[in-house]
């Protein structure tokens, strides 16, 4: 279940998994939304108002991620420190937002599952440095 879980955060940050190349499957805000919100409300136990307020906030975040891939701002040509920054502070807008909606408890644990996420991927876990599928040799972005 924990697999599960951390599977559902990192897709929190992995946009870059979504520039994999024509034979992508069709990313859809709705399913994304639906997948990490589970997640979460099994891992913090979510009620049903927190459950809708971090659906509408994922939701929100898919679209905007459709949006701009859809737009070709997440093309390779782009400049990797600039989407890094942005990245960055989309993040912690999330975070924000996420505090106002959880418990300080909830939102401590929520912290936790991210830290440890992020180093899972910098030890070349799931998505992480050693690239996920679509990365052409098994490269991923931090092993280049």
């Amino acid at each position: 279940m924990k697999k599960i879980i951390f599977a559902a955060v990192a897709l929190l940050f992995s946009v870059s998994m979504f520039a994999q190349g024509p034979q992508r499957r069709e990313f859809k805000p709705e399913d994304m939304a639906t997948r990490v919100t589970d997640g979460l409300k099994k891992a913090l136990d979510l009620n049903e108002k927190q459950y809708k307020s971090v659906y509408k906030l994922y939701l929100k975040r898919g679209e905007e991620m459709k949006a701009r891939r859809d737009n070709g701002q997440q093309d390779q040509q782009v400049d990797r420190e600039a989407r890094r920054e942005e990245m960055k502070k989309n993040q912690e807008a999330m975070n924000a937002e996420m505090k106002k909606i959880l418990t300080a408890e909830q939102y401590t644990k929520y912290e936790e599952m991210q830290k440890k996420q992020q180093q899972r991927q910098r030890q070349g876990g799931p998505r992480g440095p050693q690239g996920g599928p679509g990365r052409p040799g098994g490269q991923g972005m931090g092993a280049r």
